[in-house]
């Protein structure tokens, strides 16, 4: 606990003397260029959507089924720009609560709003799921959002693009020592250059549960945010309660999220309908 006491005391300092004010990047002569040819040298990703929907991802494409996630979407872009953030941890009170799967979902979400740039980054490195559920194969991905944070490997050795506005870093199996990585050093550093070298408007971190490891409190230091998923019938008020006081100790708290919820009633389809 210590350790981590001072590593996040250290990351402060060196965000609060060196960081660029979120929202205000620095300009540099031909940067709009540099940046688009930056999002065309990432490999494509090319989406099944099929496969997307029987793992409930369901925003690459609009539609009454889509609007819960283009609400959050809506609510979440207003926050961030309001308070000048970009950094948006997501994630829970314990696993099976559906983070990796709302994540996907708001990212594609945000990717039909073209003229937002979005990357999401897989930091739950011990149980990692995003390669799955986007069927991305793992000989696609030799290296990790482990090699990523600990400055082992570029971006671009590590990401995928769909379009030309949203990025997905994700492991191709789990990492080992992962919460030393997220301690470490070259963390803060890393994060800078992809955000000075893709210039995105909203970074997703999909983090592991909170009250499962002190992996993502050992992250929590490098974030603007936190958005909670809790799920239905699984997370206690106690468990939810819990994290958002851990959050608040080291970052702002966006909101929770109420996952796995059946509502009564069509009451979007009627809207969509008319």
């Amino acid at each position: 606990m210590e350790r981590l006491q001072a590593a996040i005391n250290k990351a402060r300092q060196t965000r609060d003397g060196s960081r660029a004010p979120v929202g205000h990047p620095r300009r540099r002569p031909g940067v709009d260029d540099k940046v688009l040819q930056a999002w065309e040298e990432l490999p494509e990703l090319a989406l099944d959507i099929r496969h997307l929907a029987r793992h409930r991802v369901v925003t690459p494409e609009a539609g009454a089924v889509a609007l819960p996630f283009d609400m959050l979407r809506t609510r979440t872009m207003r926050q961030l720009q309001t308070n000048g953030w970009k950094r948006l941890a997501i994630t829970s009170p314990g696993p099976g609560c559906g983070k990796s799967t709302l994540a996907l979902n708001l990212a594609f979400a945000l990717a039909r709003q073209r003229q937002l740039r979005t990357i999401v980054v897989e930091v739950d490195m011990r149980r990692p799921s995003l390669a799955r559920l986007l069927h991305r194969s793992p000989g696609g991905a030799p290296r990790s959002v482990g090699d990523l944070l600990s400055g082992g490997a570029a971006f671009r050795e590590v990401a995928v693009r769909h379009r030309g506005n949203v990025a997905f870093a994700t492991s191709p199996g789990p990492v080992r020592n992962s919460a030393d990585i997220l301690l470490g050093e070259p963390v803060e550093e890393v994060l800078r250059e992809i955000e000075d070298s893709y210039r995105p408007d909203i970074v997703l971190f999909d983090m592991p549960p909170l009250l499962a490891t002190d992996d993502t409190l050992a992250f929590m230091q490098h974030m603007d945010c936190a958005l909670i998923v809790a799920s239905a019938g699984r997370s206690s008020l106690q468990e939810i309660d819990r994290c958002e006081r851990e959050i608040a100790a080291q970052t702002e708290v966006l909101g929770v999220a109420l996952n796995k919820c059946r509502y009564g009633g069509q009451s979007a389809e009627r809207y969509e309908d008319g």
